[in-house]
């Protein structure tokens, strides 16, 4: 996911505009992370699960989806 979503921004020049937001939540032991991942600023896709890796890549998912769906 993510390294999918680097490589279409960077085939269109907007690498730069990539930012994520991450927060855990629940024990310290077992958390649960939720990602954000933000182009320009807007929130494009949003990931839950209870490793960061695997939540930014199902946002970074989202977000490719919706990038390549806007540019059709």
């Amino acid at each position: 996911g993510t390294v999918a979503l680097n490589n279409y921004l960077q085939s269109k020049g907007r690498v730069a505009a990539l930012s994520w937001e991450d927060s855990a939540s629940g024990s310290k032991s077992a958390p649960i992370w939720t990602c954000n991942c933000k182009i320009s600023g807007e929130i494009m896709g949003t990931g839950t699960a209870s490793m960061k890796k695997k939540a930014r890549d199902v946002a970074a998912n989202q977000a490719l989806q919706s990038l390549t769906e806007e540019s059709r």
